[in-house]
């Protein structure tokens, strides 16, 4: 079995060359696989992104380069050979940086975009339109958002189905919504598009309405949803819901003409909560009898709120886009904006905000009023200072706490970020701690071998028993009659850092045979429940003739009693 990484044996031992440029690794992709003996892999992903390179985790056909250290991964090793992709060593990986010049078709399609841009800008002029006097003091998120499905990063596949839908709209009214069509959607009278927010899921139904031919007309949170509201649609018009239903020449309070060519789009209706009593309920009826397509948008379709709406819309599920899809609609903005900003740090703010667009736009402007350039390092403080807390699954938890890099002597991990993993889920984590930590090959027995390998193992595992047994102690105090809670960091090192100190290495997603499990405490819990209520039961019938307790019914009596009666009805029967 293959031992697991501990980090570079002579960490920085190997200078850290100076690049002659400072994109000199753009446009080449990298894959890091085995242990490298100067930089451990957080660095060495680090140096690569800086200078402009991209990392991914397995090698393919579009790899540029993977860069091997000791003890490579098999499975990489065979796709290198499958893919006859080309290879560095770690002073291959830093020479290429030291001799390296950003290629010329980069910089040439970079002049191109900005000569497009004063194009754009001149034909504008040359038009006679004028200019909205306030556009200087717009938010970025209005100013620059999409005009064109071309400018919508992302989910194309998707935006085609919905024009498609809104385009079959009327011989799907005629027939009765009977025909379900190409994709299956002609069957529905509303489409629920969910997905994280700052995606572009409320700009692409806008613009997919209008090219349709459609008047879209938006409710948000900001408005009134209650059932009553709903139903009588007075935030839309001044007529009842019915009368607006027939289409016909009609405005709404806004002056915004209403014909059967409306589209109604309802954002955020998972945020229907108590101020909007009844309003979903009220909404699943509107679709079910619209003559107009209804446009629902959700940041999570599995809401509990949402369930009355999943048999009557069609499910578009919106994801985030990769940094590559927004890196060229950020660089168009940033050169009208005049700002030199590498497409390696646009890369870096787009993966730190989780692809939300409309917060890396936020934080370009917010920088736009001190600077018009960012560094490598300034991109990675700004990430970081507008960092998205996400919840990892305790899977992820386990995985990353028993992996081989948490406690590698490179890991740049502090106690408390450690304990941070822990809280969370502070209740399943040490379950499924206790359930994993033996399925790793520790990385501190790498070196040992034969008996002297296994009596380490066992002294390792002895201390994680031993560490757990600590954290149960310590989860007694904080679920007993005083609720200590205050002790919560103690049990998060007890029950899960410590153990996982031992225990580190390679385990399931990090090349190993055993694949994390499910905790099977809380299916023997829920069983131990449900015999303990029969047992209670067999007591309450038998206190007349004896007077034990359940524990010695359970100990003494049952057994007794299982020959002579449960076993001859399950041989004979009743």
């Amino acid at each position: 079995m293959k031992a697991g990484r501990a980090g570079p044996s002579n960490p920085g031992s190997k200078e850290i060359p100076i690049p002659s440029d400072p994109n000199c690794l753009a446009g080449l992709s990298f894959v890091f696989t085995g242990e490298l003996s100067s930089l451990s892999r957080d660095e060495a992903t680090e140096l690569a992104k800086r200078y402009g390179g991209r990392v991914t985790g397995q090698p393919s056909s579009k790899t540029s380069f993977v860069v091997l250290g000791a003890d490579a991964g098999p499975s990489k090793l065979k796709a290198i050979e499958k893919n006859k992709l080309k290879t560095l060593d770690e002073d291959g990986f830093l020479n290429l940086i030291a001799t390296r010049k950003e290629q010329e078709a980069i910089r040439q399609s970079a002049k191109e975009m900005e000569k497009r841009e004063k194009q754009a800008a001149k034909e504008t002029a040359a038009s006679g339109v004028a200019a909205k006097p306030a556009a200087t003091n717009q938010l970025w998120t209005d100013r620059y958002a999409p005009q064109t499905l071309k400018e919508v990063c992302g989910n194309k596949s998707n935006i085609e189905k919905l024009q498609a839908w809104l385009g079959s709209w009327d011989s799907s009214l005629k027939s009765g919504f009977k025909k379900p069509g190409k994709d299956g959607m002609n069957i529905f009278r509303a489409i629920m598009i969910t997905g994280p927010p700052g995606i572009g899921k409320t700009t692409s139904a806008h613009l997919c309405a209008k090219l349709a031919g459609f008047t879209p007309i938006e409710l948000n949170a900001s408005d009134a949803r209650s059932k009553k509201l709903v139903e009588n649609s007075t935030n839309i018009m001044n007529t009842s819901l019915d009368g607006w239903m027939t289409g016909g020449v009609k405005t709404n309070a806004a002056g915004v003409t209403i014909t059967d060519k409306s589209c109604l789009i309802m954002d955020e209706v998972d945020g229907m909560s108590a101020g909007d009593r009844g309003g979903v309920g009220a909404l699943t009826a509107l679709i079910k009898k619209t003559k107009v397509p209804i446009i629902c948008i959700a940041n999570d379709r599995g809401a509990q709120k949402l369930k009355p709406l999943i048999n009557v819309t069609y499910n578009m599920t919106f994801r985030r886009p990769e940094a590559q899809a927004i890196r060229s609609r950020i660089l168009s903005i940033l050169y009208k904006e005049k700002m030199k900003i590498p497409a390696n740090v646009i890369d870096q703010l787009v993966q730190g905000a989780q692809s939300d667009i409309r917060q890396v736009l936020n934080m370009l402007a917010t920088w736009r009023l001190s600077n018009t350039t960012m560094d490598f390092d300034e991109g990675k403080s700004m990430v970081k200072m507008n960092e998205k807390y996400s919840v990892m699954t305790p899977f992820g938890v386990i995985n990353k706490m028993l992996g081989p890099q948490m406690f590698s002597q490179t890991s740049r991990e502090t106690l408390g970020d450690k304990m941070e993993l822990y809280f969370h889920d502070p209740s399943f984590v040490p379950l499924f701690m206790q359930e994993n930590y033996l399925k790793t090959t520790p990385s501190r027995i790498k070196n040992a071998d034969g008996p002297e390998k296994t009596l380490k193992h066992l002294e390792l595992m002895d201390k994680a028993a031993r560490s757990l047994s600590d954290g149960d102690l310590v989860d007694s105090l904080i679920h007993g009659p005083n609720q200590y809670w205050s002790l919560m960091p103690l049990h998060a090192v007890c029950s899960t850092v410590r153990p996982a100190s031992f225990l580190y290495g390679m385990g399931a997603g990090y090349g190993g045979p055993n694949a994390m499990s499910f905790p099977q405490w809380l299916g023997q819990n829920s069983k131990q429940t449900k015999l303990s209520r029969q047992l209670t039961d067999v007591q309450a019938r038998m206190r007349l003739k004896v007077s034990g307790d359940k524990s010695e019914i359970r100990q003494s009596y049952i057994p007794s009693l299982f020959p002579h009666i449960v076993q001859p009805l399950m041989e004979k029967g009743a």
